[in-house]
Parts: structure tokens; C-alpha cells; sequence
């Protein structure tokens, strides 16, 4: 009995499998769903603003929740099953990859300030993002939306700011939740800010004036360039500009200022400016005003062939890179370094074998360098703050325009230092052919001097002598002529002679002088009788008649010019054949049978010899009496080229 009661006392009672496995459950459920309640409760992120602040970084204080299907709308993401999906940010690139798409943001604001005059502002940072939905809760529970995007016209905004900015109707001791819908284009780098009116305004004002400075200072360096390019037409101060002009394009396309101001309604552009075509100008611009550069100190074939090389190489890498073969962008960017690096070499070594050292070309050129690789700071974090990654390229372009700016004054002050070696090199010369030339000119001077007056005084003479040996000609001719024809006439008077001694006696009265056929033979034209006329006239010296200057110029029918007053006087002025109407070697003739005594023609015999009107030669041998009586001429004593130069008039 008592072995029966130990046993009863020690056996372990029959358990129950379904109770127990309904308590654990029951237990389980009891302990979950307070926590995934209270789990829901702190899922969502809140940001809390009190009195000592003006301005919030939101870096992971936000939640989002990836769209991958697109179909979701604003009344769906509020939903109650949706908001639980929602996730809290703990990277500032919210996610990788996804990049088609849309990501939904979650920002819940409790305004604990106590000041009612602040007004907030939610700034997304970024200028490249494709495309941003801004939600605002109305009190209805309806969401007003605001829709911008470096796709989308820059007017749609209803702030016009570079960046993206919305006002917070958010009222102190007032929570509210705000959406933004995302699509972006690369794995980009988000950056929201909280900011009070106040501090929205001096973060712009500041922004605005810093890129202000900066483009400023561009825009100065590339008007001095075109102004040199307008005085000295060299290319180089024309592919620096066009270096300038790219990287302002540059820069406007990435901090959305040329979107603000320049191209609000040509969105396409901004993908234009995001492209590689902005960086191709760049390079092409920076290889051809290196090569010129280096040019403008030493002329180097092999810098211009390794140029031009490197310029069709760079076309090649961006035609590939938009149509054929896109390369990962560090194998990009490495091999725009190095075909960059190959003229830049050898222009830099160049410079050196010239002993040229041009130290702000150099680092401009590295300046260049960084610029390529700052770049791709969106895929590349240098820097922890996306706005330092994103902006430090700024200064590098800054810097680099800057030293290109100096290596170009430096340079100009070389060729300046040579133009000014060279023209007092010139100069010296200059003054030693000047020194030469005066000597040599005052050795010819004298020497001229001299000998124009002894041509002068031969010239003289020679005239004289030429007057008096024409006259004397003229006398043997007509000597000769006489003889010739009292040969003639003793020849053929000797035939006649025996037949009739009054006949000769006739003929040898007729003997007295020369007839009109042979004076012909001594005057024969006009040309020879101006001429005889021209020496007679001036036979002593010439003196002008207006000035009394005696140089003078060989004029047209033998007249003189005068050198000083430019008058002109015909050998027929002031003689007695000024004003002739008939030909003068007639005239002469007239003048010379008029001085002859053994001659003694009758008008008529005289007008049937010279083929003139009777009257014509009474008149002019009228004038030859006229003459004869003014100066008192003596047949026996002058000559009748005395006559000629009486002037009755």
C-alpha cells in the first residue's frame, strides 16, 4: 500500500499537446503585436524644429519607398498599407541602381518653435534631377502638387530659383507629412535642407553673389582676349575665348543658372549640357590654343602633329562613347588624361628645350586634369558633402583660367621684350644708314653742285656756239646754194651763150639769191623753223617772263617751261611771227628776201612762188618794214634773223 502510494505520488501527470501548443501561440501573438504596433508607431522618421534653429540638413531623416512598377499615385503612397512599406534613409543616394524608377519621399515636420513669424522652406539641392513632385497636404487631406525638373520648362516653378525650393505652410505646434516623387538619371547624391525665410534669402543672396564673382571674373579674362584678338588677329586669343565660353557653358549647365536665366524653355538643352559634347569643346579648345601657344615661343612640327592627333583621337573616343561603345567612366576619364598628356608633353618639352618655363601653363594645364575628373564628382564622392563635390570644380576652372590669364601676359611681356630687342637692334641700324646716307647724299650733293654747273655752263656755251653755227650754216648754205646755181646757170648759159648775150645778161640779173625751193632745203617744215627760232630767242639765257626764274623744262614745238611757275612761252611769242596766220617757213622766206638787195620780187611773182594770197604776203612784208623802221635795221650791216625777234605788238 505505501509502495503503491509512492508511486502514485511520483508519477508525472499526462500532458495535453494542443493546449500547450495553443498557449505558446496565444503567448507568441500576445508578445508581436504590441511590437510590430509600436514599431509602426516609430517607423515613421520625424524632424523636430524648435527656436534655436534656422536651418536643417535632412540627411537620413526621411523615409522613401521605391516605385518599381510607376503605378502608384499620391492618394495610393498615403494609403495605410503603403506607408508601412516605406523605409528610413540611411545612405544620402537613398538606393543604387533603379535608375528607371520613381522613388517615393516621406518627410514628417512637427514645428515645436513658438515664433509664428518664421516661414520654412524645403530646398532640394541639385539641379540635374530629372524630374521632382512636390506634395503639400491640404486641410482636406488632398495634396497640392508642384512638378519641376531639368527635363521640364523652367517656368512650371513657382519659385524661380536655380534649385528646387518650396514653402512650408507649417504653423508652430503643427506636425505635417510631405511627398516627393523622384526620378533621377544616375545614381545621384540627395541633399535636402530645411531653412527659414531669413536663411533661405542669405544662403541665395550668397550663392548668387559668389557665382556672380565667378562668372564675372570670366567674363572680364574673355573680353580682354577678344580684345586682343581684335587688335592683334592671332588665333591663340581666339581658341582661349572659345576655352572661356565652354566652361561658362559648362558651369551655367551645372549649377542651372543658364537654365534660370538663359534657356527656361528649351529644357532639351540641359541634356545637351549633361552630355560629353560640353567637355569635347573643352578639350578640342584647350588642345588648340596649347599647340598655339607653344608655337608663339618656338615653331615645333612634331607639338602640331602630336595636336592634331590627339584631337582626332579625342573624336574618335566621343563618337564611340554616344554611338558605338559607352566605356566605364574611370577607363574614360584615364584615357582623355593620356591623350591629353601626349601634346602637352611634348609642348612642355618643347618650352623647356627653348628654356622656356611657363609654370602657370603647367598648371593650368593640370588644372585641366582635375576638371575632367571633377567632372564625374556626381559618380565619384571625393568629398562627403554633395556640394563640395559637386561645386570644387568650380574653382579649379577659376584657377585654371586664371594661371592660362598670366602664362599669356607672361608671354606677351617675351614678345614684347623681343619686339623691343629687335627694334633697337633696328634702330642702331637704322642710325648707322642714316649716318652713311647723309655722308654719301652730301658727297653727291657737292658733287652734283659741281658738276651742274659745269653742264649748265657747257650748255650755255654750247647754244651759243649752236645759234652761231646755224647761222653760219645757214650763210655757207646759202653761199652754196648760190654758187650751185651759178654753176647751174654758167652751165647752161654756156650753151645759150653764143646764141643770145641778152638772154644770160637776163638770167645772171635774176642771180639774186636763193629761190624759194632751195630756202626749202635749209627750212624745210615748221619743226626746223621753231627750232632755229627757239635757239635764236634764247640763245644768251633763258629768263621766265611771269617769275624771271632760269630753269626750265623742254616744252612742245621747242617753247620753254618754267620750273618755278610753270609758265609756258612758245619761241613765237615776242618775235615777228607771233600770231602768224599762214605756215612760217613762208614767213621766213619772206623776212629772208626782204634783206636782200640783189632780190627784188614783185607781189604777184612773190604770191605765185609761195602759194599765198598777195595780200596775205603785203601784209607780212608790211610787217617786215614796220620792224625795219622800229629797230633801225641796216641791210648791209645785219643779217636778217635780226628781224625775227622784233616784236611789234
Amino acid at each position: 500500500m505505501n509502495r503503491i502510494l509512492s508511486k502514485k505520488q511520483y508519477q508525472v501527470p499526462k500532458l495535453n499537446i494542443n493546449k500547450i501548443f495553443q498557449s505558446i501561440l496565444l503567448l507568441i501573438l500576445i508578445l508581436i503585436f504590441p511590437y510590430e504596433t509600436f514599431a509602426k508607431k516609430e517607423q515613421k522618421t520625424i524632424i523636430k524644429l524648435n527656436d534655436d534653429i534656422s536651418q536643417v540638413h535632412i540627411a537620413n531623416t526621411y523615409d522613401f519607398f521605391l516605385d518599381t512598377a510607376a503605378a502608384y499615385s499620391i492618394e495610393d503612397i498615403t494609403k495605410e498599407h503603403l506607408q508601412s512599406q516605406f523605409q528610413k534613409v540611411t545612405d544620402s543616394h537613398v538606393l543604387f541602381d533603379y535608375l528607371d524608377s520613381p522613388i517615393w519621399m516621406r518627410f514628417t515636420v512637427q514645428n515645436d518653435q513658438t515664433l509664428s513669424n518664421h516661414s520654412w522652406y524645403l530646398e532640394s539641392w541639385g539641379f540635374d534631377i530629372k524630374n521632382i513632385t512636390f506634395y503639400f497636404p491640404n486641410q482636406d487631406g488632398t495634396f497640392e502638387t508642384s512638378t519641376a525638373g531639368f527635363e521640364r520648362p523652367f517656368e512650371e516653378r513657382k519659385i524661380k530659383h536655380k534649385n528646387f525650393n518650396y514653402f512650408l505652410d507649417l504653423r508652430p505646434n503643427e506636425t505635417k507629412t510631405f511627398y516627393l516623387k523622384v526620378q533621377r538619371s544616375y545614381n545621384q547624391e540627395f541633399s535636402f535642407h530645411l531653412r527659414t525665410n531669413e536663411k533661405f534669402l542669405v544662403h541665395s543672396l550668397n550663392e548668387y553673389f559668389l557665382l556672380g564673382i565667378y562668372y564675372g571674373v570670366l567674363i572680364i579674362i574673355l573680353t580682354f582676349n577678344l580684345y586682343l584678338f581684335y587688335r592683334l588677329r592671332d588665333t591663340l586669343y581666339l581658341y582661349f575665348p572659345c576655352l572661356i565660353l565652354a566652361c561658362i557653358w559648362f558651369s551655367l549647365g551645372r549649377d542651372g543658372l543658364g537654365f534660370q536665366f538663359l534657356w527656361p524653355n528649351a529644357p532639351w538643352v540641359n541634356k545637351l549640357n549633361n552630355e560629353k559634347f560640353i567637355e569635347l569643346i573643352i578639350i578640342l579648345s584647350t588642345l588648340l590654343f596649347s599647340d598655339r601657344f607653344v608655337q608663339k615661343y618656338t615653331k615645333s612640327k612634331r607639338v602640331l602633329t602630336f595636336t592634331y592627333i590627339a584631337i582626332l583621337l579625342k573624336l574618335i573616343l566621343f563618337v564611340s562613347q554616344i554611338f558605338i561603345y559607352e566605356l566605364n567612366y574611370i577607363a574614360y576619364i584615364v584615357i582623355t588624361i593620356i591623350i591629353l598628356s601626349i601634346p602637352f608633353s611634348m609642348g612642355l618639352y618643347a618650352l623647356i628645350k627653348a628654356k622656356i618655363y611657363s609654370w602657370s601653363y603647367t598648371f593650368a594645364y593640370l588644372c585641366l586634369f582635375l576638371v575632367i575628373v571633377y567632372s564625374y564628382s556626381k559618380s565619384i564622392q571625393l568629398f562627403s558633402s554633395p556640394v563640395i563635390n559637386w561645386y570644387f570644380v568650380y574653382p579649379v576652372i577659376f584657377m585654371e583660367m586664371i594661371l592660362f590669364s598670366f602664362s599669356i601676359f607672361n608671354q606677351l611681356k617675351f614678345l614684347q621684350n623681343q619686339f623691343l630687342e629687335a627694334n633697337k637692334e633696328k634702330t642702331i641700324a637704322l642710325e648707322r644708314n642714316n649716318q652713311l646716307t647723309q655722308e654719301l647724299n652730301s658727297k653727291l650733293k657737292e658733287k652734283v653742285r659741281a658738276r651742274t654747273e659745269k653742264i649748265e655752263r657747257m650748255a650755255a656755251d654750247l647754244a651759243k656756239k649752236n645759234v652761231e653755227l646755224q647761222t653760219t650754216n645757214l650763210k655757207l648754205q646759202e653761199l652754196n646754194s648760190q654758187v650751185t646755181q651759178i654753176n647751174n646757170y654758167l652751165t647752161e648759159n654756156n650753151a645759150l651763150l653764143k646764141s643770145s648775150v641778152e638772154e644770160v645778161t637776163k638770167d645772171l640779173a635774176l642771180m639774186k639769191g636763193l629761190d624759194f625751193e632751195d630756202f626749202k632745203s635749209v627750212f624745210p617744215d615748221k619743226e626746223t623753223c621753231l627750232k632755229f627760232l627757239s635757239e635764236l630767242k634764247w640763245k644768251d639765257k633763258y629768263h621766265c617772263k611771269k617769275c624771271d626764274y632760269n630753269k626750265f623744262t623742254e616744252g612742245p614745238n621747242h617753247g620753254r617751261r618754267c620750273k618755278n611757275c610753270n609758265y609756258y612761252e612758245s619761241p613765237t611769242v615776242d618775235t615777228l611771227f607771233h600770231k602768224l596766220k599762214f605756215p612760217i617757213e613762208k614767213a621766213f622766206y619772206i623776212l629772208y628776201l626782204s634783206n636782200r638787195k640783189d632780190v627784188d620780187l614783185t607781189l604777184n611773182e612773190l604770191s605765185e612762188i609761195l602759194e599765198l594770197r598777195r595780200e596775205t604776203c603785203w601784209a607780212f612784208k608790211n610787217k617786215i618794214a614796220q620792224a625795219m623802221e622800229k629797230v633801225g635795221h641796216n641791210t648791209d650791216l645785219n643779217g636778217w634773223e635780226a628781224l625775227a625777234l622784233v616784236h611789234l605788238e
